[in-house]
C-alpha cells in the first residue's frame, strides 16, 4: 500500500517536472505572437499614416485564429488622425494571458495580459 502511494505521487511530481517546460514554452510563444502582430501592425500603419479599421481587424484575426478571445483583443494608436511624415505614431496591442502554470513558485503574482508596443516615423505621402 504503502508503495502504491509513494508511486502515485511520485507519477504526479514526474508528470509536473515534465509539463511545466512545456507551459512555459507555449505561454512564450503567445506573447512572441502578440509582439510579431504588434510589428506587423506598426509598419503597415506607416505608410497609411495611422492604423486603421481594417488593419485592426487584420490583427484581431490572426490573433483569434491562434487561441485568442475575438472580445478582449485591444488594439490603440497614438493618434486617430493621419499623421503626416516624421511624425512619431506609437501601437499597442493587448490580449488576455491564459493561466498556464499550475503552481506560482516566485509567490509574485502573474501578469493577465500580453502587452506589445510599437513605435514608427509616419511615412504618409498625400
Amino acid at each position: 500500500m504503502k508503495a502504491t502511494v509513494l508511486r502515485a505521487l511520485f507519477m504526479w511530481l514526474v508528470l509536473f517536472i515534465i509539463l511545466q517546460p512545456i507551459f512555459t514554452y507555449i505561454d512564450y510563444l503567445l506573447d512572441l505572437q502578440v509582439k510579431a502582430n504588434t510589428s506587423y501592425i506598426t509598419q503597415k500603419a506607416a505608410t497609411e499614416g495611422m492604423v486603421t479599421a481594417s488593419m485592426k481587424s487584420e490583427v484581431i484575426a490572426n490573433l483569434k485564429a491562434v487561441g485568442f478571445p475575438e472580445a478582449s483583443i485591444q488594439i490603440t494608436s497614438s493618434t486617430e488622425t493621419v499623421q503626416e511624415r516624421k511624425r512619431r505614431m506609437d501601437v499597442y496591442v493587448s490580449a488576455p494571458r491564459m493561466n498556464l502554470f499550475p503552481y506560482n513558485f516566485s509567490g509574485v503574482a502573474q501578469p493577465t495580459r500580453y502587452y506589445g508596443h510599437g513605435s514608427i516615423m509616419s511615412e504618409y505621402l498625400d
